[in-house]
């Protein structure tokens, strides 16, 4: 019987030394967590540039009044940089040249304003002066000159005018 008693108590040291391990764990690792320090527990101008490691600190780390001091005097203006290229050219030599044309009762017609030498068509415009009717405006492919289309529904004769802003362009 004592032989079996003692092969009981040999059987269970292995989960006694496990045991008294993991106890063992338990408790340092708890004294672990207790020596963590918040920032609460640090009395006000007690920490020094000795306590703060460095490169550990930025930016977000301190006030805009400790930011704004760290900023030095202005330097000297940089050398003037290269000229840039020339602009586009604009406009010059603005104009309005407008003509007219008179069309008969229940007629159409058209109405032909050119832009003097060197000059575009930049804008056009055309209208019957009497009626209310559409007016077509139709710009040709050299830009030089303008044309209105107009047809005149009326009982009696009506003015197709046409104005055309030219302008020397570039």
């Amino acid at each position: 019987m004592l032989n079996h008693a003692l092969g009981t108590v040999r059987r269970g040291i292995p989960t006694i030394v496990i045991a008294g391990v993991l106890v063992v764990a338990s408790a340092t690792s708890g004294a672990t967590a207790a020596l963590v320090i918040t920032g609460k527990q640090i009395k006000d101008n007690t920490v020094t540039t000795k306590d703060i490691k460095n490169g550990t600190l930025s930016t977000k780390d301190m006030s805009s009044s400790t930011l704004s001091s760290l900023k030095g005097a202005t330097g000297p203006a940089g050398a003037p940089g290269a000229p840039g290229a020339a602009g586009a050219p604009g406009i010059s030599g603005y104009q309005i040249v407008t003509a007219s044309v008179v069309i008969p009762a229940n007629e159409g017609g058209e109405v032909v304003a050119t832009c003097p030498a060197g000059k575009k068509v930049l804008s056009a415009a055309g209208e019957l002066q009497g009626a209310y009717t559409g007016t077509a405006v139709n710009l040709d492919l050299s830009a030089t000159k303008a044309t209105a289309y107009a047809a005149n529904y009326f009982d009696t004769a009506d003015t197709l005018t046409i104005d055309v802003v030219c302008a020397v362009v570039g």
